[in-house]
């Protein structure tokens, strides 16, 4: 009647997913560069406050048990001939 087969109808629905898919992707790109936008905008309203840093320490291998333990801070770990601490 209106000529509409299956694989017609198959074509209109991948059309229609596709457009879907595409406004969504578009969406999520979008609020990404919102989020960018707006932390950008609250770095620059606090110029002198600088965002804490992470702090990143060496680790060594206790020959003793075989935990990795700090290698400016470590601590007895409780075993006999430990060589860490008292």
């Amino acid at each position: 009647m209106f000529g509409l087969g299956f694989s017609k109808l198959v074509v209109l629905v991948i059309l229609i997913a596709l457009v879907w898919y595409g406004f969504k992707y578009a969406a999520r790109v979008e609020a990404i560069r919102r989020s960018v936008r707006d932390e950008a905008a609250r770095r620059q309203a606090r110029p002198g406050v600088r965002p804490p840093s992470r702090s990143v320490e060496d680790l060594v291998k206790c020959p003793q048990c075989g935990a990795f333990v700090s290698a400016t801070g470590a601590t007895n770990c409780g075993k006999p001939g430990c060589p860490w601490g008292k």
